[in-house]
């Protein structure tokens, strides 16, 4: 009996195909089954640690700044005519320790007590964001009277006296406790009442103040929020139905001190805000765990152990473990999951295989078929693929896959190579890309001297950001930024030189040859601050996070071309304006604005724009003064006030340069009027000021010396 070429391949491969599939449902289903708890234990132990890493971390960073806070302190860091430690020395500390709170949000307060008197100093942060200075101090009747302050710049501003109610911080259970046992030790969790930002669930670490010869003098307290970690805690996914709390255990009696659902671990009565006791937790399951880490077996190690128990006719993990470190709050973090998840997980991948194998057999079927057509037609699809790259077209397609082996593997060839030229146009500019292949030369290190316009862009705010984010979360809110800013720089004919982080360097003028490299350089800056504007808006609907941008743009003869080694290069500029782009992309922080360009980007794109001339500057790594510009817009779409807001700059600023900084200060007070915010508007207005008090030298030249990057 004979068959045809189409029948028999298409009988043979049903059979192979179909033992095939059955072979490996069998033995899928066995190891889904086997492997259950171990990936169930797997997944407590790999949150436990993510949770343990952050949880140390905070308690990490709180004891260190308690030490160095309690360092500042000791009278060996007095001046030589003052050894000894009293409050007259919390004006100055205040400061520093305002410094340190301003960066240290989950610091809800910062406090310095002394023994001898009870006198103390507070920090503590605002609802507003802001920070409140208490400091109690003894009168010459030795009364205590509390003065309230708010800092203002380097000075505090008195905002009000009293002396009712004045507590001693010398009954505190945290200073006690760091008294008694002359070390950093913690309280135990409970709610903070007596925040200015109101009653928060926290707890306190409190560190010895001691002079040289270990004599006790006081205690440095800084309390802090549990509120983040029970954010953290949100962000974590476990499994469909389980989660992460965090737990204290003291003697026989535990609470829930941070949890995904934080709303539910604080409650009020006539005595004000408390913790929500154990049995007062609406969710059962919670209840549940709790008891179970009580009844649990102490333990000092901080290795994850794994536990189970069975709750209303269900069996749930339970892995646990103490949060690690000496001296620390006696916390247990738990991490529950049911067992239901993961078999519900096996029944799904079993139904998964079912139909997956289904479809594959009768995709298989449709792949013999196809399989039995002749080979011409892929063969023909090739050379058109070749002459495709001739023309340097390489966008890609789907791969033409036959049953012969030969033609197969030249069709993936074909789409490797493909993908090569796409990547390589991505690596290194387009135009230089295209020119080295249609030379057919070889990539070589040198390079030649051009006058472009170099920009560079940063993202503000990123590095905020990357502490509050997941990696995975900040590098796709990157990537939008990114896609932003090099569509922008692309169609104002740029050439992408590097991504360093969240900066962007670009320069026009190079390969191809232009004359109006300023102008376009400038026009992509402003174009990209509207772009991430709308941008903000659809990152603004999905609550992701929002970041601004600022740039650096300077001009000038450079040096472009392959730089590197013989084995590994890349095609970029060097020269004095590239380091200058990058330097007036980092003032736009200290000036607080957004694009800042070189004197001769000025000149060349000056037409073309509506300017103001920022400042007189001396970059970091400079000696020569630079005039640095600010481009407020183009002029067909500038606004009357925007014009007029650069003439008044303008203005203001050849008074200055003229030594006549009182009619400046005049000028740059009604710039502020009509726009409080304006940046280098306060900058040069707060610099007359002080060379009103104190003119600058006879030979002053008008510029500023940066010292900063």
């Amino acid at each position: 009996m004979t068959w045809s070429f189409r029948n028999a391949l298409l009988i043979r491969f049903t059979i192979v195909l179909v033992i095939a599939l059955g072979v490996a449902a069998v033995y899928t289903s066995y190891q889904v089954g086997k492997t259950a708890n171990e990936l169930s234990e797997r997944v407590i132990v790999q949150t436990s640690n993510l949770i343990d890493q952050r949880v140390n971390a905070l308690l990490d960073d709180t004891e260190s700044q308690a030490k160095i806070v309690s360092g500042l302190t000791r009278p060996t860091f007095a001046s030589p005519g003052n050894r000894s430690l009293n409050s007259s020395r919390f004006p100055d500390l205040a400061v520093q320790v305002t410094e340190l709170i301003r960066v240290k949000p989950q610091f809800a307060a910062i406090s310095i007590s002394l023994d001898r008197t009870g006198e103390y100093l507070q920090v503590s942060q605002t609802a507003s964001g802001g920070t409140s200075i208490r400091i109690t101090q003894l009168t010459a009747s030795g009364a205590k009277i509390r003065n309230n302050f708010v800092p203002f710049g380097d000075r505090l501003t008195l905002v009000e006296s009293d002396s009712n109610n004045i507590q001693d911080p010398r009954n505190l259970t945290s200073y006690i406790q760091a008294k008694r046992d002359k070390r950093v030790t913690w309280t135990t969790a409970d709610v903070l009442s007596n925040l200015p930002t109101g009653p928060a669930l926290g707890t306190t670490c409190s560190a010895p103040i001691t002079d040289a010869e270990g004599k006790f003098l006081g205690v440095v307290s800084i309390s802090i929020t549990l509120t983040d970690l029970s954010r953290f805690l949100q962000t974590i996914r476990v499994s469909p139905n389980g989660f992460p709390t965090l737990i204290e255990v003291v003697g026989d009696r535990s609470k829930i001190i941070a949890d995904p659902q934080p709303q539910r671990l604080m409650t009020a009565d006539n005595s004000g805000p408390r913790l929500v006791r154990i049995e007062e937790l609406d969710d059962l399951r919670l209840r549940a765990v709790a008891k179970q880490v009580e009844d649990l077996p102490r333990f000092q190690e901080t290795d994850t152990r794994i536990a189970k128990f069975n709750y209303q006719n269900e069996t749930y993990f339970l892995g646990f473990r103490r949060i690690a470190g000496p001296n620390r709050p006696p916390w247990v973090l738990a991490v529950v999951l049911p067992q239901s998840d993961f078999l519900n997980w096996s029944r799904e991948t079993n139904l998964f295989f079912l139909t997956f194998s289904a479809l594959a057999l009768a995709a298989g079927a449709i792949v013999a078929l196809l399989l039995s057509q002749r080979v011409v037609q892929p063969l023909k699809l090739l050379v058109e693929e070749t002459a495709k790259i001739k023309r340097f077209e390489w966008e890609e397609s789907e791969p033409q896959h036959t049953h012969i082996a030969e033609i197969d593997e030249l069709s993936q060839s074909f789409e490797t190579l493909k993908a090569g030229l796409r990547s390589m146009e991505k690596l290194v500019p387009a135009d230089y890309a295209r020119s080295l292949i249609a030379s057919g030369q070889e990539a070589k290190l040198g390079g030649e001297r051009r006058h472009i316009t170099t920009y560079f862009g940063d993202m503000v705010g990123f590095t905020r950001l990357s502490h509050e984010l997941a990696p995975e979360d900040l590098v796709e809110i990157l990537a939008e930024y990114l896609d932003v800013l090099s569509d922008v720089v692309l169609d104002q004919g740029g050439t992408l030189d590097k991504f360093n982080g969240d900066d962007v360097m670009a320069f026009w003028g190079a390969p191809t040859l232009t004359t109006d490299h300023a102008t376009s350089a400038i026009r992509a800056a402003l174009e990209s601050l509207k772009a991430i504007s709308v941008l903000h808006i659809e990152l603004r609907q999905n609550n992701i996070p929002a970041l601004n941008a600022s740039f650096g743009v300077a001009t000038g003869d450079v040096i472009v071309g392959n730089v590197g080694s013989k084995k590994r290069m890349t095609y970029t500029v060097i020269g004095d304006s590239v380091n200058l782009a990058s330097r007036l992309q980092g003032l736009n922080k200290f000036y607080q604005t957004h694009i800042l360009a070189s004197h001769t980007t000025f000149l060349e794109a000056e037409p073309h724009f509506v300017w103001r001339l920022v400042d007189s500057v001396s970059v970091f790594g400079r000696f020569e003064a630079e005039h640095v510009y600010e481009p407020l817009d183009t002029r067909e779409a500038a606004r009357p006030e925007t014009i007029r807001l650069a003439e008044l700059s303008n203005q203001a600023f050849a008074l200055y340069q003229n030594r006549k900084f009182a009619e400046a200060a005049t000028a740059y007070e009604e710039i502020l009027a009509a726009h409080p915010k304006d940046g280098p508007a306060s900058v040069i207005h707060a610099r007359c000021i002080k060379f009103i008090k104190t003119p600058p030298e006879p030979d002053w030249d008008g510029s500023y010396q940066m010292t900063l990057k």
